[in-house]
């Protein structure tokens, strides 16, 4: 798809309509995930909904200017507190200036439309939201399933775009946890 005629909105409640064109984006642009992942990547709609409804946590919404539909939708916070099972003292320990100012950010998820893949939406949201980072000097953090890193070479993109500021940030892999099974039915 060509780039689409786009506008970012942020926010920090996401209501009525908006919610509704925001969950049909994120059910479709997570729902394969649901048999790629062994962590559930797809936040069940009262999950969804609360964090729609809480106000640490920032929304990034991409709407199609011509069609007037939202093709994009993006979660963004500050409040370590806000992400399930991430270890607030691991950031503390590991950048504890910017875990004091709160420069340490956490992107909880970035869902594009399927029928605007390719057409800059996906970028748009992460520029945006890695350049609040990058004017504070601060850290961006999220997390990525093996699929999207293989498959998909996230980190790669990622890195493409927040390289584009003009200046280098050094993007790693922070830690890894593996999933096994062993099974007893082949026995």
């Amino acid at each position: 798809m060509p780039r689409a005629t786009t506008v970012l909105d942020t926010t920090t409640t996401l209501t009525g309509d908006d919610r509704e064109q925001a969950w049909k984006v994120y059910e479709l642009a997570f729902g394969g995930l649901a048999t790629r992942a062994v962590q559930q990547h797809l936040m069940t709609r009262e999950e969804f909904d609360e964090v729609c409804a809480d106000e640490r946590v920032f929304k990034y919404v991409v709407r199609d200017a011509d069609l007037d539909v939202l093709c994009g939708f993006a979660t963004f916070s500050n409040d370590l507190s806000t992400v399930y099972q991430l270890s607030e003292a691991y950031y503390e320990r590991r950048w504890p200036r910017q875990f004091a100012e709160r420069s340490i950010w956490y992107i909880g998820c970035v869902g594009v439309h399927p029928a605007y893949r390719s057409s800059g939406v996906f970028v748009t949201l992460v520029e945006a939201m890695c350049r609040v980072v990058h004017d504070q000097g601060g850290v961006a953090s999220l997390d990525i399933c093996r699929y999207n890193d293989q498959q998909l070479a996230l980190p790669r993109l990622i890195g493409r775009i927040v390289n584009s500021f003009g200046h280098e940030a050094t993007g790693e892999r922070l830690d890894e946890q593996t999933y096994w099974a062993y099974d007893f039915a082949s026995a």
